[in-house]
């Protein structure tokens, strides 16, 4: 059907999942990431200081397509009210995307470093 100019392909988002992806893509979508968070200090500091998705799609070829920057905590990170794979690993216990906010939030406040989290 591909080419056939009667079938129009399209992509409707039916939900969202978040993935562990294989460790060889993690440096591509960890730079991205740091990317993201550079280019908004330039447009608009301090930049990007709060949690945000980039939501994308991996093609056959494993190249990463990102079609929406989203800045918040987006619906993806429900199915993981525990925490993720990664936040177990950096935190060692269940670690949903709102403990880690009321975390680093308290962090902040302790050691007098509120003012790099909120503007």
């Amino acid at each position: 059907l591909y080419g056939d100019p009667r079938f129009v392909p399209s992509y409707v988002v039916a939900g969202n999942f978040p993935l562990v992806v294989r460790e060889s893509l993690l440096d591509k979508i960890f730079k991205m990431g740091d990317s993201v968070v550079k280019v908004s200090k330039d447009i608009c500091p301090p930049g990007m200081i709060g949690a945000f998705c980039l939501e994308a799609m991996v093609n056959d070829k494993l190249d990463l397509i990102v079609f929406e920057i989203s800045a918040r905590i987006v619906a993806g990170t429900n199915p993981y009210i525990q925490g993720s794979p990664y936040s177990y690993i950096m935190y060692g216990d269940n670690m949903s995307m709102g403990k880690r906010i009321a975390l680093e939030i308290k962090n902040a406040v302790e050691s007098g470093q509120l003012d790099k989290l909120v503007t």
